[in-house]
């Protein structure tokens, strides 16, 4: 526990440090104090210990500071609220008022052209993946997400470390990871891409994934490096096999009718402290990687990486999945080839 609260100090301290450097702390807010008080619900399926779930505290604790006490947000974590397929439902149905989880989810929830971004290997790097959704290309996403859900994008710069796979047996070649029991999000882009680079996904719940591998349900999980270490995925399956497969973003949702329900200077600031601490979250969780992985490492967790021929095998099955869904007509004509063409041109 003494550990565990040093950590979290020492997050907090970090804090302070990254947002005073990022320009955030010299921004200015209405005043809300006098507004009718409101409380919020927001869940998220991250672990209570995860930097995502300090990122979420944080927010609820400066938009209490900043409303003068007018608006309060109960946050809960680790799936309190159910999975991440039925938070989206509560969000949209205003069953709760917030959820945070990875904006892929807005392929399943009527934003069919954002699934591209689902097909992994195709972001050459972080860097890049984060002008991407500050783009005009990604923000038409977002406004479509409002029209068709309801459900208003708060904030999408909450970037990630790139996603791996964690594995009990080591894999080395393309050729290796054929019928290789995976676990995939519960999403038909992301099994369909599996299935193309010659695996065999299953959708299995975030919090089950542990259990799953312990059982031999699964071989194998994508997941970022912070959570295969935040969910002690490493303590079951002993290899990260570092494929960079892809970039994710958290994405702060709120229903779009709660939204409008509060004052025009509670909006304001709830607005900018998400997008605030989206930047302190970006960075700091980057500081944070070297340390947890040097910490499986010392637990026997091997990582493997790939020279570029092999990374070049699983990006080209991934693109080939992604024009067979383009020509099933589950996305506008061109998108993915639109999409590649910003990507590169970010590159420039």
């Amino acid at each position: 526990m003494k550990g565990k609260g040093l950590m979290v100090l020492l997050l907090l301290a970090a804090a302070v440090a990254l947002c005073a450097g990022s320009g955030f702390s010299e921004q200015t807010f209405p005043d809300a104090s006098k507004d009718p008080k409101v409380t919020l619900r927001w869940g998220c399926t991250a672990p209570s210990e995860d930097l995502a779930s300090e990122a979420m505290r944080r927010v609820t604790k400066l938009v209490e500071e900043r409303t003068g006490g007018s608006l309060k947000i109960n946050f809960f974590p680790a799936s309190q609220l159910g999975t991440a397929m039925t938070q989206m439902e509560m969000v949209i149905n205003g069953n709760i008022d917030m959820f945070t989880e990875g904006a892929h989810y807005m392929a399943d929830w009527g934003v069919p052209d954002s699934a591209v971004t689902s097909f992994m290997g195709q972001c050459p790097s972080k860097d890049i993946f984060a002008k991407f959704v500050q783009s005009d290309f990604y923000k038409a996403w977002e406004d479509e997400f409002l029209r068709t859900a309801g459900v208003r994008t708060l904030a999408s710069n909450w970037i990630r470390p790139p996603a791996e796979l964690v594995s009990k047996v080591p894999l080395y070649r393309f050729e290796d990871f054929k019928n290789l029991k995976v676990r995939s999000i519960p999403s038909e882009y992301s099994l369909a891409t599996f299935k193309a680079m010659g695996m065999n996904p299953t959708a299995v719940a975030y919090d089950e994934v542990y259990l799953a591998l312990q059982q031999g349900i699964i071989n194998a999980a994508v997941a970022t490096f912070d959570t295969i270490y935040t969910m002690n995925f490493y303590q079951v399956a002993k290899y990260v096999l570092k494929l960079d497969l892809s970039y994710v973003n958290f994405a702060i949702w709120m229903n779009e009718r709660k939204f409008q329900s509060l004052s025009p200077a509670q909006r304001e600031i709830l607005l900018k402290t998400c997008q605030e601490v989206g930047v302190w979250y970006s960075q700091a969780v980057d500081q944070q990687l070297k340390s947890y992985i040097d910490k499986m490492a010392a637990s026997g967790v091997t990582v493997i990486e790939y020279p570029q021929e092999e990374l070049a095998k699983f990006a080209a099955a991934a693109r080939k999945a992604a024009y067979d869904f383009e020509k099933a007509g589950k996305w506008s004509k061109g998108v993915f080839d639109k999409y590649l063409a910003v990507l590169q041109q970010l590159a420039k």
